[in-house]
């Protein structure tokens, strides 16, 4: 089983990365001609994709040779020989599974210490041959500091000159009550803290009344800048321990971090698609006798599209927190799972 599968997975691999290198290829290539890339620069951004393509491929190439050899067994009446000799189909395709399983294993740290790298390195080189600036820019911001006992809202961030625009702060007691409200039409960051050019402070007393008065803050307002900017950093260029400390922060500065979460989650679920892949070529593999080649790519490509898309939505339901990023990046898998399960109690053995 092992000798007829290793050959076609990885001409599969490679074929499958190639078609991949071709649509980045020209999904980008008015850019380059647009800029005069040289032709290195482009090699070199299509060699630093190759790690990702494979991460990409592999659970399809796995899936096109597991079902392309269970077909050529059948066209070959193979299976029936093992069959009617009293063989069961699981014993057949334990050799299959268990390097499906280390394949699982072999390609979450493939991800996370080769295509990580490689993808970060390649979005840098690319957004720099296209002259890509980040826009770090932020509107409509909202930052709790010093664990919640003060809150920033401003309506607008500029990078360039370290400001923030029509910012309101709110300054908490230890109970969550408000002690004090500071309005300011603009603050500049001064290396150390915000400063403000002319701001109104409104002090709530014990009895709930308010004392208005333009001096005499107390608090030190050193929020860093990088928690107002745009966020263009994705959990897909960190590493596992980046990325979780990466999502604590946003999580204590009060950003959104739902879909970010949902991301690092599917880091840990997305290689185990190449074991559940292996269970519907198990199952449906040994049922075409004929155009075998054609079959075994159609399958390969409808499981995975429909496995795709499936992710996708659960994804999206993360993002929009109708559920939770666990699920998110967990439920296709428990999906096809169970399907694969149901479809392997009928197959024929």
């Amino acid at each position: 089983m092992l000798f007829q599968f290793i050959p076609v997975c990885v001409f599969s691999l490679i074929f499958f990365v190639f078609l991949l290198e071709l649509g980045d290829l020209f999904g980008n290539l008015w850019k380059y001609l647009a800029n005069d890339v040289p032709v290195a620069s482009v090699l070199r951004v299509l060699w630093l994709y190759v790690p990702k393509c494979v991460s990409f491929s592999m659970p399809l190439a796995v899936l096109f040779a597991s079902s392309y050899v269970m077909g050529m067994m059948h066209a070959r009446n193979e299976l029936t020989v093992i069959f009617t000799s009293g063989y069961p189909l699981y014993l057949l395709v334990v050799p299959l599974l268990l390097m499906g399983l280390a394949l699982s294993v072999f390609m979450y740290f493939f991800e996370d210490r080769v295509v990580i790298h490689s993808l970060a390195e390649k979005n840098t080189t690319n957004r720099h041959l296209l002259q890509q600036k980040e826009i770090l820019n932020n509107t409509n911001i909202v930052v709790l500091s010093k664990s919640g006992s003060v809150i920033y809202t401003a309506d607008y961030y500029q990078e360039d000159e370290k400001k923030i625009y029509s910012v309101y702060i709110i300054i908490r007691d230890a109970d969550g009550s408000v002690r004090s409200l500071i309005e300011s039409p603009f603050a500049t960051w001064n290396g150390d803290e915000w400063v403000f050019d002319r701001y109104t402070l409104y002090d709530v007393g014990p009895s709930g009344g308010i004392a208005v008065a333009h001096s005499g803050i107390t608090v030190r307002l050193d929020e860093p800048p990088e928690t107002f900017r745009k966020n263009t950093t994705s959990v897909d260029e960190l590493a596992a321990s980046d990325a979780r400390k990466y999502i604590m922060a946003l999580r204590k500065a009060g950003l959104p971090y739902s879909e970010q979460m949902a991301n690092y989650y599917k880091r840990f679920s997305f290689p185990y698609t190449i074991f559940i892949v292996l269970f519907f070529s198990i199952s449906l593999g040994g049922r075409f006798k004929k155009n075998i080649l054609l079959m075994s790519l159609l399958l390969s490509l409808s499981v995975a599209v429909l496995y795709y898309i499936t992710q996708m939505i659960t994804m999206i339901l993360a993002k929009w927190e109708y559920i939770s990023p666990l699920a998110g990046a967990w439920l296709p898998v428990l999906f096809f799972i169970c399907a694969s399960g149901a479809i392997l109690r009928y197959a024929r053995t």
